[in-house]
This record gives structure tokens, C-alpha cells and sequence, in this order.
């Protein structure tokens, strides 16, 4: 009986994976790293895990030639193997010739991206890298929602699109991982070099190098069904009844969204009769997205746009009493608007125009006892002045698009201004060709958000394309480039022209006259901005920024918009830049000419504690790095789309606005593993189990006389002393 028992006993401690696929690296893929699943009003977009996409043996893709093997499932090469494959792929091979065979591929359990080894260049001419649609932002086009044109019919973006919809609207049944970190995809590579590579005869034998990655979303579906989870009433069925928290399970894409006055709103005490104004806005996107939505640092499609509107900012803001009195004897005001969430369908400005109709822009007025800032309605803007894809201009051209419908009705006042416009483009050698038709139709832009609201606001969008994107990359994990000393002295002469024209128009908008001093930009702060938001691995890695950070900026979480240069809005607001552009604007308007006693941090908040108006922001200065409290008119707002505000009555939802919403999900590590041939595992049973059997037979042949044995024991073990 005890011998059986033994047997059992050895056999039923064998496991087969205690011969195979053993972990033998982890690597840690941290949140953003990886493709998860967002949605819209109809649809869910992006990667989830699945049982047959988690594994896999680790192949390379390096040419577009290598696709050919994706086709064949890379047989030839394995033909012991039947499994699935996850592929190494530089981003750079992600095109129209590919997608469709990443797309359909059967074998693939998924794509490990990273960064293209050769470098891209700001002009260099590239077919179809951008990742978004042909019409980016077509169901919240003004033209289309008014009823005025079909859906997409400017394929404004065709030239650069991969696909026709967007690579953010792609549904995907393979998982994406992208590898940042150089030391992690070593590993990757020498795992693959030693097991995977073909041998002379051009097969391989097992063990093979072997890869697992698992990242699980939460909610499935669309915007819709997922808004609806996460009403309080359907929160009840899901609550932990352990804890009593409610799981998340997915959220609207939201984050800050900057405004900044430099001249006076109208305000006055509750009991007052407030004096309306009117509006110039300067607007200039924040946020970007790629294929996996938070690799995106968007060069072209949005900081070298958010340079030149800083740029103008300084300007003013070194000058702001001859604005503030120009200001106050016309009646107009100028205000900068930074929106976040403008490439997934306008979040941050369709916020803002729906805000406005509410008279809660910029702020709610709640208190009684405080001064009150008369609410900006739609109607009190007269343009929307917005930068787009600065710095790659071909031929040293711009353009200015204007609403051909509206531009007829008020020739006059818009002429004058596009007139300021070309005036600064040409003072640094650059053209401006004035779009100005009657049936010219506005390209996407913040614009649309407002145009929807009222049919009297202006567009004033300057941009280096005509009908058509010129530079091809706009949205893509690619919008980043290997600047040459040329290109970049051409960029910034770009910014510099642009920055002039803003100040010009908005010079003239507000009755200023346009001087040398008045339209004046500092070409090195260009310089420096340039370095340290684009040149430079990350925002804080330059001198400037590191003296305006002054150790106040902490990566709180292990997520890529903390850690990398990224541009994604998110729906947790985990990114730096949205802080990073707060100081910088902070740094452009603020003034401590009126706090200068002020020595303290705790000091310069309490001035801001009764204050509708004004903020006081105790903040190094980016030259010296010595603190001041500074005075500014700035607000750092957090936007959610009406659409899916959970404080928006469900009777004024509608299609208006974006819908775009991100599940919550779990991310796991990625697992480098040998994967050995299954007849390895019953040979290696069997082996065990006649061991097991000859060493039974072994001991049972034995009798007692075969061992040693101490003849004390038995006379200790009756009790007699040894």
C-alpha cells in the first residue's frame, strides 16, 4: 500500500509546465503603452484580449518584403509550429500596403511597435503615415450637421490617411504593445536572435522564444451603452458590496483646457447692469493621437502651433496696459483658448460654445459678495483666429480660410484683418494667399464648435495647406521628427511670421496701433520654446523648463503622458502637457509688478482667495528661476462633452457633440518565455514516472539488513541507556 501511495504521490506532483514555457523575463509595460478599446455614439474602436491573441512565438517584420512571410504565416520558416505569432514592428512600416494584411492575418496574436530606427524629417516626403481619417472630425462638421454638404466630402486629410476612417477607428482582433524603452526591446530582440532565427537550411527547431501580453478592458460596446452603465442606478448592480466602492468601468475622454485673458472682461457688482463686449478669440490645439492614442507628441499637428500663440502671448504680455486701454475704448477684448480633445470631434470647444449658451463661460458666477465677470456668449465673438500645422509650409506660403457665406455679409472688417495678417507674414518673407470665395468652406478647425451656435462668428484659420493637407503625418505615432539645422531655423522663422500676424490682427481687432513694439516677438524665446518642447526627450529636460518647473512637477503615476512627450487628452487627464502649457502661458501673461512684497507661496494664494477676476500663481521665473507670485487673468479648466456630462439633462443630449469615451481596463506585463515541442513534455513524463517505478523497485528488493543500523537505537528506544 505505502508503495502505490509513493507512486501516485511522484506521479501526481509531475506537471507539464514544469518542463516548458517558463518565464524567464518580465518586462513592465506601464498604462498608454499598450492599444485599448475607445468608443463613440455607435461603435468600439482599439484592441482587447483575447484567449487566442495572449501568446505567441516572436517573429520581426524589418522591411515591407517580410510581410510576404505574414501571408504564409511564416509556415516555411516554422513548420513545427501551429501557434499564433506576435510580430516586431517598427511603426514606420505601418502603411496603406500593410494595414490590411495586419488587419486580416489569422495567425497573429498581435504587433510589438516601436520606434522606426531611421529618422523622419519635417519635409521629407511620406506617403499616408497619418492616422487619422480622410475627413478628420467629418460627423461634427458645421457644413454637415447644418445640412449644408454631405458627409466628408473635403477629403482634406487623403493624401496622408492609412486608412479611410482613421487607425483610432479601427476595431481590432489582434492586441498592440509599444516598446519605449531601448533596454526592453534588447531583450525582445536577443530573446528572438538566439531561439527564433532560421537556421542555414532555413527552418528552426523548438525551444522557440515565446511571448505573452494580456491588457483586459472593462466595458464593451459604444459611448451609449457604456454612458448608460454609468448611471447611478445601474452603479447599484455593480458596487463591491465588500468595500462599497463603485468600479469604473469606462469614462469620457476629458482634460484642462486653458483660457487666458489679457484684456479686461466686463465685470461688475451683482446689483450692477454688466456691459457687453465683443471677441476675438486665438485658439490653437492641444492634443494629438496615434494608432495606440497616447503615442502621440504631435510636432506639426500641435506644438509647433502652441509655440507661436505662446509666442504672441509674450508679446502681449510685456506690453499689457497699451492693450488693456486700447481694449477698453473699443470695447473689444482679446482672449487665447487652448481647447484639449479638438482631434476626437472638438471636446474641449464644443464645451466651451455649450457653456457659453448656459452663461457659465468662463466661470459661474456663485458668489454674490465678489465682483462678477459678465458671462461670453457665442454671439460676442466675432472670429475664431486659429494656427494649424505651423512650420512645414511649402514654398513659404500660407493661407487664410475664412466661411465664404459669412465673409460676404462683413467684407469690410475681415479684410482689414486678413490685411494685418499678410502684413506680419511678409515682414519675415513669407506669402499669404487669401481664401475668400463665397462657397469656401472652413477646414477642421475649433471654429465649427461655434459656427454651430451662431451664423455670425468668423473664421480666421491660418495654415500652411489649401485644400488639402500638405504634410502627411498629422494624429500618428510618427508626427515626430529628426530636425536638421536648416529645417529648424525654417520652423522658427515660420513660428516668428505666425506670432507677428496674431499680434497684428489682434492689434488691429482692438483699435491698438500696429508698431514695431507692438508686433514685435522674441525670436529666442521661439528658439528656446522649439528645444525644450520638441527638440528635447521630454518637457523638462531643457534649462528653461527645468527652472520654470522649480521641483513642482511629479510623476504621480506610471503612465506614458507622465513619463514620455505625449499629447493624448485621455479620459484621467494622466499627461504632463496640459500643466506644462498652463505655466507657459502663465509665464507669457502674469506680472508681479503689483505683488512684488509678496514672499511667500502661502502668501500669494491667499490674495486670490475672495478673486473672480485675477489668479495669483507663486511661480519660478523660466530665466532665473526665482519665485514670484504672479497676477494673471488665467483659468485652467477641466471640459467634458455635453454629450456624455453627467450633469447635462438627458433631454439636451444630441449628436452635437463628441462622444468619445475610453474603457477602463487592466494592463499586465509582457512575458518572454522558452516554448518547447509537446512530445518534449511526454518524454519527459515518462522518464519520470520509470524513475519513479525503478526506484520503487529498487527499495522494495531491500530488507532490513541491507542498511546500516546503529545498534544503540533499539535499546534507546526501549527506554535503556546508550
Amino acid at each position: 500500500m505505502k508503495s502505490w501511495l509513493a507512486i501516485v504521490l511522484l506521479i501526481g506532483g509531475v506537471r507539464c509546465d514544469g518542463f516548458s514555457d517558463q518565464v524567464f523575463k518580465t518586462l513592465y509595460i506601464g498604462e498608454g503603452n499598450a492599444c485599448y478599446r475607445t468608443f463613440n455614439k455607435t461603435h468600439e474602436f482599439g484592441c482587447q484580449a483575447t484567449k487566442e491573441n495572449e501568446n505567441g512565438l516572436i517573429v520581426r517584420i524589418d522591411k515591407q518584403e517580410d510581410f510576404e512571410n505574414l501571408e504564409s504565416c511564416w509556415r516555411a520558416l516554422y513548420p513545427a509550429f501551429n501557434g499564433k505569432f506576435w510580430a516586431l514592428l517598427p511603426v514606420n512600416l505601418i502603411g496603406r500596403n500593410t494595414i490590411s494584411l495586419l488587419k486580416s492575418s489569422e495567425c497573429l496574436a498581435g504587433v510589438i511597435l516601436y520606434n522606426s530606427p531611421q529618422p523622419q524629417h519635417p519635409e521629407e516626403e511620406i506617403t499616408s503615415a497619418s492616422h487619422d481619417a480622410d475627413c478628420p472630425n467629418a460627423a461634427s462638421d458645421y457644413y454637415f450637421q447644418n445640412k449644408k454638404e454631405e458627409y466628408c466630402k473635403r477629403k482634406i486629410n487623403s493624401g496622408g490617411s492609412i486608412t479611410r476612417d482613421g487607425l483610432m477607428r479601427t476595431d481590432w482582433r489582434i492586441q498592440m504593445v509599444f516598446i519605449d524603452k531601448s533596454d526592453d526591446l534588447s531583450v525582445i530582440e536577443r530573446c528572438h536572435s538566439l531561439f527564433n532565427i532560421p537556421k542555414e537550411n532555413g527552418t528552426t527547431g523548438y525551444p522557440y522564444c515565446g511571448m505573452s501580453f494580456r491588457l483586459a478592458n472593462m466595458a464593451a460596446g459604444n459611448s451609449e451603452i457604456c454612458n448608460r452603465r454609468g448611471k447611478s442606478k445601474a452603479k447599484l448592480f455593480q458596487a463591491n458590496f465588500d468595500s462599497g466602492e463603485v468600479p469604473q468601468i469606462c469614462g469620457a475622454m476629458h482634460s484642462d483646457n486653458i483660457f487666458a485673458f489679457p484684456t479686461p472682461i466686463p465685470s461688475s457688482r451683482s446689483n450692477e447692469t454688466m456691459n457687453s463686449s465683443k471677441y476675438m478669440m486665438i485658439t490653437s490645439r492641444m492634443d494629438s493621437f496615434g494608432m495606440i492614442p497616447e503615442i502621440s507628441v504631435g510636432e506639426v499637428s500641435v506644438l509647433t502651433s502652441i509655440i507661436s500663440v505662446i509666442a504672441a502671448a509674450r508679446s502681449m504680455g510685456t506690453q499689457l496696459e497699451k492693450w488693456q486701454k486700447a481694449s477698453n475704448a473699443s470695447n473689444k477684448n482679446v482672449f487665447f483658448a487652448f481647447f484639449n480633445g479638438e482631434s476626437l470631434d472638438y471636446i474641449g470647444s464644443g464645451a466651451a460654445a455649450y457653456q457659453m449658451g448656459k452663461d457659465i463661460f468662463p466661470q459661474r458666477n456663485i458668489r454674490s459678495d465678489i465682483v462678477r465677470i459678465h458671462p461670453i456668449h457665442v454671439n460676442e465673438i466675432d472670429y475664431v483666429l486659429e494656427v494649424q500645422q505651423i512650420g512645414v509650409s511649402k514654398g513659404r506660403k500660407y493661407y487664410v480660410h475664412v466661411d465664404g457665406e459669412r465673409y460676404d455679409k462683413n467684407k469690410t472688417s475681415t479684410n482689414k484683418l486678413i490685411d494685418r495678417i499678410e502684413r506680419g507674414l511678409r515682414s519675415h518673407g513669407f506669402d499669404l494667399e487669401k481664401l475668400t470665395d463665397s462657397v469656401t468652406r472652413v477646414p477642421p478647425a475649433s471654429w465649427h464648435s461655434f459656427a454651430k451656435t451662431d451664423p455670425t462668428v468668423q473664421s480666421l484659420l491660418i495654415a500652411p495647406f489649401k485644400e488639402e493637407y500638405e504634410y502627411r503625418r498629422i494624429n500618428s505615432i510618427l508626427d515626430k521628427n529628426q530636425w536638421t539645422n536648416d529645417e529648424k531655423e525654417k520652423a522658427i522663422q515660420e513660428i516668428e511670421a505666425v506670432a507677428t500676424s496674431i499680434l497684428a490682427a489682434s492689434a488691429d481687432y482692438v483699435g491698438l496701433e500696429t508698431d514695431d513694439v507692438v508686433a514685435k516677438v522674441d525670436k529666442a524665446l521661439i528658439a528656446t520654446l522649439f528645444d525644450c518642447l520638441i527638440v528635447s526627450n521630454f518637457w523638462f529636460d531643457c534649462d528653461f523648463m527645468k527652472k520654470l518647473d522649480g521641483d513642482r512637477y511629479h510623476k504621480l503615476f506610471n503612465s506614458y503622458g507622465f513619463n514620455e512627450k505625449s499629447t493624448y487628452i485621455s479620459m484621467e487627464t494622466h499627461t504632463a502637457f496640459p500643466t506644462v502649457l498652463h505655466w507657459l502661458t502663465i509665464f507669457a501673461l502674469g506680472s508681479d509688478k503689483e505683488t512684488l512684497n509678496v514672499k511667500s507661496e502661502t502668501s500669494c494664494s491667499h490674495l486670490g482667495e475672495f478673486q473672480a477676476m485675477y489668479t495669483y500663481t507663486w511661480q519660478p521665473s523660466p530665466y532665473t528661476g526665482n519665485f514670484s507670485c504672479l497676477k494673471s487673468s488665467i483659468g485652467k479648466k477641466v471640459m467634458v462633452s455635453p454629450a456624455v456630462d453627467p450633469y447635462t439633462p438627458e433631454e439636451e443630449m444630441n449628436t452635437r457633440y463628441s462622444t468619445w469615451m475610453e474603457s477602463v481596463y487592466v494592463i499586465e506585463s509582457v512575458n518572454l518565455y522558452l516554448m518547447e515541442d509537446t512530445s518534449f513534455e511526454y518524454t519527459m513524463l515518462i522518464i519520470a514516472v520509470l524513475s519513479a517505478l525503478l526506484s520503487i523497485f529498487a527499495v522494495g528488493r531491500c530488507s532490513e539488513s541491507t542498511f546500516i543500523v546503529d545498534e544503540g537505537e533499539p535499546a534507546a528506544e526501549g527506554g535503556e541507556p546508550l
